[in-house]
């Protein structure tokens, strides 16, 4: 973006960010290592003086910490201001892109020499005529839906109608890409995000899970768009897939792998249909990426099993690899060179799912093994949240998705292909050695 006889590079924002977050990194360790620091008076010697000596190192040790503590708010701050800053002009510049291309022709006929008709984007063609469909269908269902909230009387059943309301009259203002449209029972909805054209290099694939409805799709949404304006290239692509029933108790229906196993042909044919788009509109040079959450890591797992036509896995809080997946022998063989990456924030409640089939999987329950630690997973960092907090516990498992944490990051570097964060350790003020606490709070984190 240009102004004034200036140019602002979001991807240098994102650099001096990643300075700020080492620094801080480094000051944090610094500042756990000498606040409170205690030296006793014998090491000052067999004086009288050494009581005193103590305290007062004591107390320097005490003022450095909180000195310490300071500067890296300070970094974290500013960390986030740049990344949000960073994140805000690349809208900036997706918003002007969409004009200037909405004032383009809607669908271009193939060039000479390009029968295939290269050079469209994946809004044209089919998948346009489909967009242009289900746009019929959200106003159909906006109306509806206006006059289903009036007979209204549960508060939560307001709130949900409220919230159906609002995406569907977003989608009508905004033009939104609606690939997949059905509003009965809990709405199926599938969105693409961005544009599939001959720049496009990086396109993912993201499937939500438990609790996934049409009043709350809106979030996994922006967590494509968040996706897509990062890249200040304009080559990443999002679609977010929510075109089927999704598991709404996660106790209950949780365990159950028969909401994935339904779902998993779905979604195995609507990526077929994806990879046509992306060779009929961007070539053959894109990678096609598949990030699972939550129950949504075990959907993906279990498309994997039918020959999910994918280059790359991330599995993000996932339930596990998909029933009866416990072992690389047990995909076909279309899935070898699948790179398969994984994260999951400490004592995120997902952990007691993961790896374990309660002794019932003959039954249809459990998600097969553990991602984390699947043969060839390459486990990544959940870290801090863009504020500088440490996902950990109940709030991570959705808190990994928000634009800016360290997690989040991971998740726009495996779908683009940059450097990632390795898995390291984080203790919660001593939680994580001593799990029998937790466990003995029944899960509650206090």
């Amino acid at each position: 973006m240009t102004a004034a006889g200036y140019r602002v590079a979001p991807a240098r924002l994102d650099t001096v960010a990643g300075e700020f977050g080492t620094r801080a990194e480094t000051l944090s360790s610094a500042q756990s290592a000498v606040a409170g620091e205690k030296v006793p008076a014998t090491a000052f010697g067999h004086v009288s003086a050494s009581t005193a000596a103590a305290k007062t190192f004591e107390k320097t040790m005490t003022e450095l910490g909180g000195k310490l503590g300071s500067d890296v708010t300070a970094l974290r701050k500013l960390q986030s201001g740049l990344t949000t800053s960073a994140a805000g002009y690349r809208r900036a510049d997706a918003q002007v892109a969409a004009m200037y291309r909405a004032l383009m022709p809607e669908d271009p006929l193939p060039a000479a020499g390009n029968p295939a008709g290269i050079g469209g984007a994946a809004d044209t063609g089919a998948w346009g005529r489909a967009i242009t469909a289900n746009r019929a269908k959200v106003s159909d269902a906006l109306t509806a839906e206006r006059s289903r909230l009036a007979s209204l009387t549960d508060a939560d059943e307001i709130k949900r109608s409220q919230a159906r309301i609002s995406l569907y009259e977003d989608i009508l203002a905004n033009n939104r890409q609606i690939l997949k449209f059905d509003p009965s029972g809990n709405g199926r909805i599938a969105e693409l995000v961005g544009h599939i054209e001959p720049g496009t290099r990086n396109v993912g694939l993201f499937v939500p899970g438990v609790n996934t409805q049409m009043s709350n799709f809106d979030a996994y949404a922006g967590l494509g768009r968040s996706l897509v304006a990062a890249d200040p290239t304009g080559r990443t692509a999002m679609v977010v897939w929510a075109d089927g029933v999704f598991p709404q108790n996660p106790v209950v229906q949780g365990p159950s792998a028969s909401y994935a196993e339904a779902m998993a042909p779905d979604l195995k044919h609507f990526t077929d249909d994806l990879r046509g788009e992306i060779a009929g509109h961007a070539g053959s040079d894109v990678t096609l990426t598949a990030i699972g959450h939550s129950y949504g890591g075990a959907t993906v797992g279990l498309a994997e099993t039918q020959g999910l036509d994918v280059d790359r896995v991330l599995h993000v809080e996932s339930a596990g690899m998909g029933h009866g997946v416990w072992s690389p022998a047990d995909l076909p063989a279309s899935q070898a060179g699948v790179q398969r990456f994984s994260m999951t924030a400490p004592l995120d409640p997902i952990e007691v799912a993961q790896g374990n089939a309660w002794g019932l999987e003959w039954t249809g329950i459990g998600h097969g093994a553990d991602p984390d630690t699947f043969p060839g997973v390459t486990e990544l960092e959940t870290g801090r949240s863009a504020d500088g907090e440490q996902l950990w516990g109940l709030s991570s498992h959705s808190d990994v998705l928000k634009p800016g944490s360290e997690s989040w990051t991971n998740m726009y570097r495996v779908v683009t292909g940059g450097p990632t964060t390795a898995n390291g350790t984080f203790d919660p003020n001593g939680i994580l050695e001593n799990g029998v606490e937790f466990l003995n709070n029944g899960g509650v984190l206090r």
